[in-house]
């Protein structure tokens, strides 16, 4: 089936339309369409040409014959014969004879020197308006290339536009067009690949509708874009060489040397990309670059890769199966031989020679090597292979083994199928050594790799049993059943957790003590931060001593989490997203992603949070990794609630639920969307609901919503010393953003006390913490304010002017509004705010500088005297005297030249005005 429509190709079609109306105007020139084969050349000239007799001209055509002289010419001029009309002696004079000799009706005794012979052409072709089409110029012979090159220099002034197709050889026709560009007599249009979405269109065209996406993808990756290979493959077998291509592929093959045949098998046997080194071993005696050179210029290599996927398939598809696999043998001992470090090819090659013991020896080499390099989609892929070629007991070990030592650190960079593969390997393997009577260590070897699987899958009594009858113990025994009972999430099985992570840390390889030391990790971050990042510091270490990609990339990630706990820093977190980004693990770079999102939410920088939340989702719905992408959306519903936006919290929040978020997460953002609201009671309510969804033990659990939730009951009455200090004394209060709320608690409670001077210290301390922080900084500063108002402690109307400006920054009115609401009852000034207030720089807008003030200020800086101020700013000394003096009040400058030294950090200089 071929296309209906011409796909791709609408620029050159302009081009050449453009041409033809050119020539119809008396203005003719040349075009060379230059491609590889296959590439559309045919179809672009045909189109034009049926364009062009639709509009009057005269269309003559010929191809080209390196067996046939002036092969294209004569077609060209026969055409022109053939037709009613067709030139006569009037028209022609002597040259009629002279064309007749291109003809079966030659006469006898005419000479047709060169020259003349190119003149009658051009006399023939200018005789009306005419199209003509020379194909496969690159064929052709140097008598019609002389031909084509009078033409050219002799068609600017005629009615003609001479067409022709070539390959992109580097001789003949290509030097022709070269130099007739240089001379401007001719144009080249080179045609390209098509693009993806240009091959689903041409499949489109060919199918009557959209090709399955698999079959897309397929065509893609085979095709490399060009138009023909794209419809042969859908008039055939999918998966097999169409055999016009094959034909076409060993008719160029053919026309090589016996020398340059042997090189193109033995490259072909690797594939579209070859070692040119191992098949030069292969082929001994071969002169390899001048052979290179002549499949480079029969189009069928570039570089060191055959042109088309295809093609290597074509040439192997001509061998027998016995050459094949023979020559694949050969390749294999070549290879070895020159390419240690390349396993994976090597098995390849051994595969297709027949030999799948060799082959799965070096698969297990391969994966072990792509898990070094990181690459652990590739070694599991490759270690999976191998099962499928062996039923050797020993080998299927080896495999096994590997994959058990390659999943756990898969598990966290490429999306795992829970280990259901690895699952049926060892239950074959088992039934293998049982039925050969294998020795008790083998078999405990291959339980261990099994319950291994198991940890990664999330199965942990199923591992712990396969690890019960285990008689002897070892380090990595210890490490699987430590990470099997930490998975078990019960507090009471830490203790013995711990203790056999510790003792693996102490006697086993480096790979066993990073696994070791991340359980120890996640025993401790519950009751200790620093320890737990002691741990990770070591195992970090560990893994860049002994260059272990993974567990480095595993160790960074979880810096990043405890420092984020621990001052809410981002540093070690964009670290490991570096890193992560660095090797391709695509799941770390979504986790680090995800918790800088929710860093910069807590930090109250919403622009950055809403960016990284983005990038983790946006990777996340690629992959299908449903479980992270409702974690992006949190974020979404979690800056919503930030702002009180309640109909966007809650559109966030139905899509959550539709990914199957947490309903720990969906009543959090709810309830502070409800604070933003100044609906305390729902509020509390919602916090409720998440203390209700938290129903397991939790090694770490609620570091997002406990800290408010008391803060809000302190702050209302609701909650008394011993629930604060229940929480206070806690592991969570570790955490910086608690230790705020903490903070402001505990002011509240000393203030209704009557112990002032202890709440303004802590009031101090919670001002500290939450320096750089948003909701937890600016919610203590609107509940406490009104509490030490009332209690006579601290600085609660600062405190309010500052949580004021703050959520009227950030667009939340509720709380704006009941900031204000406090300060006109307590009799503090009314804040009015210009138009243009937000140019006064933050600091300034918190001491309650007016836009007015900031204009004076920005001329003070300056070193500008009053009566300068007043000509500038078209007011009376008198009233800038009196801005000064309050400038002075708001910022607690004593002098002038105290006022200047505070303001220059604040303004930047400034433009005098």
């Amino acid at each position: 089936m071929q296309s209906p429509v011409l796909v791709g190709r609408d620029e050159e079609t302009s081009a050449l339309r453009a041409a033809v109306a050119r020539a119809g105007q008396g203005r003719g020139g040349a075009v060379f369409l230059v491609g590889e084969p296959g590439i559309g050349k045919s179809r672009l000239a045909s189109e034009i040409t049926g364009h062009a007799l639709e509009r009057g001209f005269r269309v003559l055509r010929g191809r080209a014959s390196r067996a046939v002289p002036l092969r294209a010419l004569c077609e060209a001029v026969l055409s022109a014969f053939r037709k009613a009309g067709a030139p006569d002696e009037k028209q022609l004079g002597a040259y009629l004879p002279v064309l007749l000799r291109m003809t079966p009706d030659a006469p006898a005794g005419v000479p047709d020197p060169a020259v003349v012979r190119a003149e009658a052409v051009l006399r023939l072709l200018t005789a009306e308006k005419t199209v003509v089409l020379l194909e496969d110029l690159h064929e052709a012979d140097g008598e019609t290339l002389a031909v084509v090159d009078y033409l050219l220099d002799h068609l600017a002034g005629e009615p003609v536009l001479l067409l022709a197709t070539s390959r992109p050889h580097p001789d003949g026709a290509q030097r022709l067009a070269d130099a007739a560009a240089t001379r401007r007599t001719a144009t080249t249009l080179r045609l390209n690949g098509l693009s993806e979405d240009e091959v689903a269109e041409l499949a489109r065209h060919c199918l009557g509708e959209p090709a399955p996406q698999d079959v897309l993808l397929h065509l893609v990756a085979v095709s490399d874009g060009v138009p023909f290979v794209v419809e042969e493959l859908l008039n055939g077998d999918l998966r097999a060489v169409p055999p016009t291509v094959a034909a076409a592929t060993s008719q160029r093959v053919d026309a090589l040397g016996p020398e340059c045949v042997a090189l193109l098998e033995a490259a072909a046997i690797f594939g579209r990309t070859f070692p040119l080194d191992v098949v030069a071993a292969v082929v001994t005696g071969s002169d390899v670059q001048a052979c290179m050179q002549e499949a480079e210029r029969a189009q069928l290599v570039h570089g060191h890769q055959f042109r088309h996927a295809l093609t290597a398939d074509a040439i192997t598809g001509r061998m027998t199966p016995t050459a094949r696999a023979a020559l694949a043998g050969r390749a294999a001992r070549a290879a070895e031989a020159l390419r240690p470090g390349e396993p994976e090819l090597v098995a390849e090659l051994w595969e297709v020679a027949g030999e799948p013991a060799k082959a799965v020896g070096c698969l297990v080499r391969a994966g072990r090597h792509a898990a070094a390099l990181g690459r652990f989609g590739t070694a599991v892929e490759l270690l999976e292979r191998g099962q499928a070629l062996t039923d050797d007991p020993d080998l299927t070990a080896d495999l096994l083994d590997a994959l058990a030592v390659v999943l756990p650190l898969a598990a966290v960079v490429v999306p795992a199928d829970n280990g259901a593969r690895a699952f049926a390997l060892g239950e074959r393997l088992q039934q293998a050594l049982t039925a050969s009577h294998a020795a008790p260590q083998r078999r405990a070897a291959v339980r261990l790799a099994q319950a291994r699987v198991a940890a990664v899958a999330g199965q942990w009594e199923r591992g712990l049993d396969l690890l019960a009858t285990a008689k002897e113990s070892s380090a990595a025994l210890d490490v699987v059943k430590a990470t099997l009972l930490l998975g078990l999430n019960q507090l009471d099985l830490l203790p013995k957790a711990r203790a056999l992570a510790e003792r693996a840390a102490a006697t086993g390889t480096p790979e066993i003590v990073c696994e070791a030391l991340e359980v120890l990790t996640r025993c401790t971050r519950g009751q200790d931060l620093a320890e737990a990042r002691q741990h990770i510091q070591r195992w970090l270490q560990t893994a860049e001593q002994h260059g272990l990609a993974a567990w480095r990339l595993r160790a960074l990630l979880e810096l990043g989490v405890t420092d984020k706990y621990l001052t809410t820093g981002v540093d070690t977190l964009l670290a490991a997203r570096q890193a992560a980004l660095d090797t391709g693990a695509i799941v770390i770079l979504i986790a680090a992603d995800l918790h800088l999102g929710g860093t910069y939410l807590v930090r109250g920088e919403y622009e950055e949070s809403a960016r990284y939340g983005a990038s983790a989702r946006e990777a996340a719905e690629k992959l299908g990794l449903h479980a992270l992408g409702a974690l992006a959306v949190a974020i979404e519903a979690g800056i919503a609630a930030m702002h009180g936006d309640r109909r966007s919290t809650d559109r966030a929040l139905a899509r959550l639920h539709d990914h199957g978020g947490s309903e720990e997460i969906w009543s959090y953002s709810s309830a502070v969307c409800a604070l933003m609201e100044e609906r305390y009671d729902r509020a509390l309510a919602e916090f409720d609901e998440v203390e209700k969804a938290v129903t397991e033990p939790r090694i770490l659990r609620g570091t997002f919503y406990q800290g408010p939730r008391l803060l809000v009951r302190v702050a209302l009455g609701l909650a008394d010393r011993r629930e604060f200090e229940r929480l206070a004394e806690s592991h969570l209060s570790q955490v910086q953003q608690h230790r705020t709320y903490f903070a402001w608690s505990r002011a509240i409670l000393l203030g209704r006390e009557g112990r002032t001077a202890e709440a303004n210290a802590a009031a101090a301390e919670a001002l500290d913490l939450g320096s750089g922080l948003g909701l937890p900084r600016y919610l203590g500063l609107r509940l406490a304010g009104p509490r030490a108002l009332a209690d006579g402690w601290g600085e609660p109307l600062e405190w309010l002017r500052e949580a004021e400006e703050h959520f009227h920054q950030q667009g939340v009115p509720a709380v704006a509004a009941a900031c204000r609401a406090v300060l006109r009852e307590a009799g503090a000034p009314k804040q009015r705010r210009r138009r243009d207030h937000e140019t006064v720089p933050a600091g300034l807008r918190r001491a309650g500088v007016t836009v007015r003030e900031y204009e004076v200020l920005r001329l003070v800086a300056e070193r500008f005297g009053n009566a300068e101020i007043a000509e500038r700013l078209f007011l009376s000394p008198r009233t800038v005297e009196r801005h000064v003096a309050s400038l002075k009040a708001r910022t607690g400058s004593q002098t002038r030249a105290d006022l200047i030294t505070l303001a220059r950090p604040l303004i930047g200089g400034s433009t005098p005005m």
